[in-house]
C-alpha cells in the first residue's frame, strides 16, 4: 500500500517540474495559460465533488447525521487554514508565484499605504481643503523620497518639473543672490514647497536644502496641473498660503484633520479600483527577493501539495482504491499552475535552478506524503477514528476547494478573462469521461 500510494503521488505531482519546463521554455501566451489553468481546475473541481463530498452521503447513511456535521466543520476549517497561511506566506513574498496573487497583493499593499499617507497629508493646510474626491486621486499621483543631510532637493534656476509636502525632517530655503547666500525659510513637516515654480512655469528661485534625514512626497507638474483644472480655488489657497509662508514660520501648529473629510475621503477611496502595474509587480518582487522570499514561495506551492497527498493516501487504502479521476484531476491542474507560476518567478529574478528545485522537491514531498496518508490512515476505521478520517477528507477538500477558487481560477481569469468558464467545463467533464471510462 505504502509504495502504491508513493507512486501515485509521485505521478500526480510529476506534472509540476514538467510543466515549470514547458512554461520556461515555450512561454506560452496567457491566453494559452488561463485555458490549461481553467482546465485543470474543472477536472480537479469534478474530483473533488464526486470524489471527496461525493462520498458524504454513504457515510451518512452509513453512520448517521453526525458525520455530515463533522464534514461541515472540517472543511471549513481547512479553507480558512489555506486562506489563512495563503495569507501570511504572501506578506513574506509568496504572492511572487502567481500573477493574480501579486496584483492582488499589491492592491492591498497600495490601500493601505493610501490610508496611512492621508493621515499625514491631512495635516497638510493647503490638501486638506481639497474636496474629499480629489484629495482621493491626488494619494494615487504622489511619490515618496527620501534625502540625506546636506542633499539638495531642488536647485535655484532648474526648471520646476514637481511640487513637495515634507513629512519629516527640515528643509532649508536658501537664495542665491551674488556671492550672497541668503535663508528664506526653514520648513518643517507638514510644510510643502515648490508650489510657485510649477504654478507659474518658471525657474525655481532658490534652492531647497534637506537638513537632517527628510522624507517627502511630491507630485509632478503635469499632475499638479490636471488638479488645478478639477478645482480652480486650488491656485489661490496656494498662492496665499506662499505670501503667508514667512510671517507663519513663527507661530507654526499641527493643523487637524476634519474627521468627517477624512471618512469621505476614504469613501472614495474605497470606490476606486486600485491600478496595479506590472513594473510595480517586478520591483515589489525585486525588494522582496532577499532574506525568505524563496522560501515563502516554497511554503506557499507545498500548502497547495498538503492536501492533494493526504487525499491520495486515504484513496489508496479505502475500499474502493485509488481514484484514476482524482489522479487525473491533480496531475491536470499541477502543471498549468507551474507553467505560469514559473514564469512569473523566472521573471521576479529567481534562478532556473531554484525553480527546478522547488517543484522537484514538492513532486518528492506529495508521493512521501501520500505513503504517509496510507501508512496512518486504516483501511477499515470504526469509532473515533472513523469520524477522524471522514474529518481529514474533509479538511483536505476545504482547503483544495478554497484553493482553486483563491488562487486558480482567479489566475486563469487575470491571464485569459472570458475564455475561463468554457475551459473550466471542459476540464470538468473530461474528468468525467475519465471516470467513466
Amino acid at each position: 500500500m505504502t509504495t502504491t500510494a508513493f507512486f501515485w503521488g509521485i505521478i500526480s505531482a510529476i506534472s509540476l517540474p514538467i510543466g515549470a519546463w514547458l512554461g520556461l521554455w515555450s512561454r506560452p501566451s496567457k491566453k494559452i495559460n488561463s485555458i490549461f489553468m481553467a482546465f485543470g481546475g474543472g477536472a480537479l473541481l469534478f474530483a473533488l465533488t464526486i470524489e471527496l463530498f461525493g462520498h458524504v452521503p454513504h457515510h451518512v447513511e452509513s453512520h448517521g447525521s453526525t458525520v455530515i456535521w463533522v464534514v461541515f466543520a472540517a472543511a471549513i476549517l481547512g479553507g480558512i487554514t489555506f486562506s489563512g497561511l495563503n495569507a501570511i506566506l504572501n506578506n513574506y513574498g509568496a504572492f511572487m508565484r502567481r500573477l493574480s496573487s501579486a496584483r492582488h497583493y499589491l492592491e492591498r499593499i497600495k490601500y493601505k499605504r493610501s490610508k496611512i499617507l492621508l493621515e499625514k497629508l491631512g495635516k497638510i493646510k493647503v490638501l486638506n481643503e481639497l474636496s474629499p474626491e480629489l484629495m482621493a486621486d491626488l494619494l494615487h499621483e504622489l511619490e515618496l523620497k527620501t534625502y540625506v543631510d546636506g542633499e539638495v532637493i531642488c536647485r535655484q534656476g532648474d526648471a520646476a518639473e514637481e511640487m513637495f509636502f515634507i513629512l519629516s525632517g527640515e528643509v532649508e530655503i536658501i537664495r542665491h543672490v551674488g556671492n550672497e547666500l541668503n535663508t528664506l525659510a526653514t520648513l518643517i513637516k507638514y510644510d510643502s514647497f515648490g508650489e510657485l515654480g510649477v504654478i507659474q512655469e518658471g525657474p525655481r528661485t532658490a534652492d531647497a536644502i534637506a537638513r537632517g534625514n527628510v522624507q517627502v512626497y511630491s507630485i509632478s507638474r503635469d499632475d499638479f496641473k490636471t488638479l488645478l483644472k478639477e478645482d480652480g480655488t486650488v491656485r489661490d489657497k496656494i498662492m496665499k498660503m506662499a505670501a503667508a509662508r514667512l510671517d507663519e514660520l513663527s507661530m507654526k501648529t499641527d493643523v487637524e484633520v476634519n474627521e468627517d473629510w477624512h471618512k469621505q475621503t476614504m469613501e472614495f477611496l474605497d470606490k476606486e479600483q486600485v491600478a496595479v502595474t506590472t513594473e510595480e509587480i517586478r520591483s515589489e518582487g525585486e525588494t522582496r527577493s532577499h532574506g525568505n522570499a524563496s522560501l515563502a514561495i516554497w511554503l506557499g506551492i507545498f500548502i497547495d501539495a498538503i492536501p492533494e497527498s493526504l487525499v491520495i493516501g486515504l484513496l489508496v487504502v479505502s475500499p474502493g482504491g485509488v481514484s484514476l479521476a482524482f489522479i487525473v484531476g491533480v496531475f491536470l491542474a499541477n502543471m498549468p499552475e507551474a507553467m505560469s507560476s514559473s514564469v512569473s518567478m523566472r521573471d521576479n529574478g529567481l534562478s532556473l535552478g531554484k525553480i527546478y528545485l522547488m517543484w522537484g522537491s514538492i513532486t518528492l514531498t506529495t508521493g512521501l506524503g501520500a505513503a504517509l496518508g496510507s501508512v496512518i490512515f486504516p483501511p477499515d476505521p470504526v469509532g473515533g477514528l472513523y469520524y477522524f478520517m471522514v474529518g481529514i477528507e474533509a479538511l483536505a477538500a476545504g482547503a483544495m476547494l478554497t484553493m482553486i477558487a483563491e488562487t486558480m481560477l482567479p489566475e486563469a481569469f487575470e491571464m485569459g478573462g472570458s475564455v475561463v468558464g468554457l475551459s473550466t467545463l471542459a476540464g470538468f467533464l473530461s474528468a468525467l469521461l475519465v471516470k467513466v471510462v
